[in-house]
């Protein structure tokens, strides 16, 4: 990798900033922080020699080259930093040849090695043959209110791919929806309440009983009482491998039952998947469903619950087989299934410089999650996670080695060299 060092000043001005979402202004839609963040990426691209397009605060963009456009698109904007860090986690620090710092691999680090290849292509005389353009949005752990921006504005590529993702090349992703799930009040119990977002399974949930209980009977259910509630404690996971979680919901719906409450059909079709929806697949997975918070109304229990479904299958896959459900959901989509062929040359392009680097033989992969890729019509996630290897991001201590790093700028300027090639 040319000019180290710079890189790693540049990348420790992109850290120091705290560029979670903060109060919208006339000129930051999302904040001063994530205003600052921008003004220091375009600062650094100026200084690279490139013109910064600013599309009014949402996101920033630097083009290069003719011909058909491909994208790259990623963001700034980060999540809290947390406790639990063992170095400042808004100051870059390396420790034993390895980086820490908020925002490094997700995704602060990836845009600006891509900005430094850009450079570095640029300064090699290599021909253009296509139109790159590398775009920095501010929302993307939020709301995506610079994709939806940027869809709505900024004429944006067919192709592209996001460095946000894994490796080797995520050439599919599930659509997710969420489905509201209302039910009766129950007789015997109250304050009703579980989870914290609908993309986790539920990890603790608990409730009010009206009556005398008798803990041995909870513990047969693995429930505890403690001040007067029933509580429940399971294992959170992803939305989009429920799989990986224990649910604990399952234990006190479970019990629910045992005391005459109505909700045979939360457990037959939330919980055991009796009308086969989840049981429902192609190579891109499983369709899944996950019953993640619950909560009471005024007038009823309300079950947020997260689905995802699989290329070739769409939302009226998923809502035939909720009508059999036999209970009152609504429905909302939040993504649409995103799939590029296996085969296709962006596809193709990035698969060799991942292999030629690293010296595999990595296939296309899936995955449930939903990444920046689906800002383009036809998009892919394209690292910066390695197979078998844990950046911790969205965790305490989210790292990445010297020797990574520049694994990943060898990556990013091979796969744009295939691309414009």
């Amino acid at each position: 990798m040319q000019h180290f060092l710079s890189f790693i000043n540049d990348l420790n001005s992109l850290i120091k900033v705290p560029s979670v979402k903060g109060e919208k202004t006339e000129s930051a839609p999302f904040g001063e922080n994530i205003e600052r963040a921008f003004s220091v990426y375009k600062s650094i691209a100026e200084r690279l020699g490139f013109t910064v397009i600013n599309h009014n605060g949402y996101a920033l963009e630097v083009a290069i080259g003719d011909g058909e456009e491909i994208g790259i698109i990623g963001h700034l904007d980060v999540v809290p930093s947390g406790t639990g860090w063992e170095t400042d986690p808004f100051t870059l620090t390396e420790k034993d040849g390895i980086y820490y710092g908020r925002g490094l691999c997700d995704d602060k680090a990836p845009m600006l090695i891509c900005l430094y290849a850009l450079k570095q292509l640029k300064d090699s005389g290599i021909p253009f043959n296509r139109k790159i353009r590398l775009i920095v949005g501010g929302d993307e752990e939020s709301s995506w209110q610079d994709a939806k921006y940027l869809k709505e504005n900024a004429n944006l590529p067919v192709y592209g791919f996001s460095p946000d993702g894994n490796f080797p090349v995520s050439y599919a992703e599930k659509g997710m929806a969420v489905i509201k799930i209302k039910i009766p009040k129950l007789k015997n119990f109250t304050d009703i309440k579980g989870g914290t977002v609908v993309n986790a399974v539920c990890g603790y949930a608990s409730a009010k009983p009206n009556f005398v209980v008798n803990e041995k009977e909870l513990k047969e259910f693995g429930l505890t009482f403690n001040n007067g509630i029933i509580e429940s404690v399971g294992k959170s996971a992803h939305g989009s491998q429920p799989q990986l979680g224990k649910n604990a919901l399952l234990p006190l719906f479970k019990y629910f039952l045992s005391k005459g409450e109505k909700v045979e059909k939360v457990l037959d079709y939330l919980f055991y998947d009796k009308v086969g929806l989840c049981k429902l697949n192609s190579e891109e997975g499983f369709i899944t469903l996950s019953p993640d918070i619950i909560y009471e109304s005024e007038n009823e229990i309300e079950l947020l619950c997260d689905c995802r479904f699989p290329h070739p299958f769409t939302l009226d896959t998923v809502k035939e087989k909720l009508n059999q459900f036999g209970l009152d959901y609504e429905i909302s989509l939040k993504h649409d299934t995103l799939f590029v062929e296996k085969d296709s040359p962006l596809v193709r392009a990035l698969l060799s410089a991942y292999n030629s680097v690293l010296g595999t033989n990595g296939k296309p992969i899936s995955q449930g999650g939903s990444t920046f890729a689906r800002v383009f019509e036809k998009g892919v996630a394209f690292g910066p996670e390695f197979v078998g290897k844990s950046n911790f991001i969205h965790e305490p201590n989210e790292r990445i080695s010297k020797e990574d790093l520049i694994k990943l700028y060898d990556i990013y300027y091979t796969a744009i060299l295939n691309l414009i090639k």
